[in-house]
């Protein structure tokens, strides 16, 4: 009998192979919208603009900036600039003044499209202290994990998003975005348990003070990146653009720190 059932199982498995074919899905060709993602923030450059078009499906994936466009910032005292096209493709500030608390406008002319979004410049949170503490997962003096703190501004919803990597390393694209529910109007401990790092390693912590409307944006990416059930199809997280044009206009204030690891004890 149980030779029997091998026969018909390798039967149904030349079945299977033999109706192999490649399938390929007819997607209907979706329009082509705008992305704009645009930085407002208190270090060089001010401004920092990269304009780009989605992609269908099966296209293959590029990154095309547009620089055939007119792209300015204004704040609400009226003072204004031009961004200029940088040799990457980004259109930057030159010498834009950035203050904490103020309003500022993004207006982007391309294509016979007009896009205006509005941001406000958070107030500069700093870093209050960085402590590295032994994983308690792993026994060892190499695997230190670290610990942000930050006084929480009182009398106000506060979000937050951390960046740690080593000064020889590239600055990592993580989304660790916390808001001050747990530590409102008092001290937010934010620990880092997915890098570790050894005594002697000198890493760059900045800490970015960032708006509502982009701890949404990063949480609804975030979802799209893990694959989860709330993800957004296709894509494209819900932000402060107008509903045809994909991206960000994100204004934040950064506090930029770089410690050298010590052997465990907190360093302020």
């Amino acid at each position: 009998m149980r030779q029997i059932t091998y026969i018909i199982l390798l039967s149904f498995s030349f079945f299977l192979f033999a109706c192999e074919e490649d399938v390929v899905l007819d997607l209907r060709q979706i329009e082509k919208r705008l992305i704009v993602e645009a930085n407002v923030t208190n270090i060089n450059p001010a401004v920092k603009v990269a304009l780009s078009y989605s992609q269908a499906f099966y296209d293959l994936p590029e990154t095309n900036r547009q620089t055939n466009a007119s792209v300015s910032i204004t704040n609400n005292k009226g003072e204004s600039e031009l961004l200029k096209p940088d040799s990457a493709g980004f259109f930057v500030s030159g010498q834009f003044n950035v203050e904490h608390g103020e309003m500022y406008t993004l207006k982007v002319e391309i294509d016979d499209q007009i896009v205006e979004v509005e941001s406000q410049m958070p107030k500069l949170v700093e870093i209050a202290g960085v402590a590295f503490v032994p994983n308690p997962f792993w026994k060892n003096p190499d695997s230190l994990n670290v610990f942000v703190n930050v006084l929480d501004p009182k009398g106000e919803d506060n979000y937050f998003r951390l960046l740690i990597n080593k000064l020889s390393e590239k600055q990592g694209n993580e989304l660790y975005v916390v808001d001050d529910t747990f530590g409102k109007d008092g001290t937010i401990s934010m620990p880092v348990y997915f890098k570790t790092y050894k005594p002697g390693d000198t890493i760059v912590v900045e800490l970015r003070h960032i708006t509502r409307a982009m701890a949404d944006y990063y949480g609804g990416l975030s979802d799209n990146i893990n694959g989860s059930f709330n993800s957004i199809a296709p894509g494209n997280p819900v932000s402060n653009m107008p509903d045809d044009v994909y991206g960000y206009f994100a204004t934040y204030a950064v506090d930029r720190d770089t410690i050298i690891v010590s052997n465990g004890f907190p360093s302020f």
